[in-house]
């Protein structure tokens, strides 16, 4: 990690539908992640909400399969330039186990296969 980087885990960029919601409000925001972690996920938002917001996150890895349903909170936000949209940093607070080995097998497919050294 560098340049003040704080994330703990590696981002895949990666665009797929998700639905962000505050916890216990009706409204959803219907946009598109621009990256997922195993931490976390940053997406469009519309919408702006506030850091250390608690937000329901319905996210689609894989077209037909049920979405991943987690628990997060609003991190950091950050104006679009030219836009009235917000890049958003929600962070994964719960994710069941199920869904955990979803995103972890999803995210495992753009890891490069670490070489191997064999004595020939």
């Amino acid at each position: 990690m560098s340049n003040g980087e704080r994330r703990k885990t590696e981002r895949v960029r990666t665009y797929h539908p998700v639905r962000i919601y505050k916890q216990r409000e009706p409204k959803v925001v219907e946009t598109l992640t621009k990256d997922v972690s195993a931490g976390g996920v940053r997406c469009v938002s519309p919408q702006l909400f506030p850091i250390s917001s608690d937000l329901g996150v319905e996210m689609t890895l894989f077209k037909g399969e049920e979405s991943l349903s987690v628990k997060g909170k609003a991190v950091w936000f950050r104006m679009l330039p030219h836009s009235d949209q917000f890049d958003l940093g929600i962070s994964f607070l719960e994710l069941s186990p199920q869904d955990k080995r979803r995103l972890s097998a999803y995210l495992g497919r753009f890891t490069e296969p670490r070489e191997t050294s064999q004595a020939v």
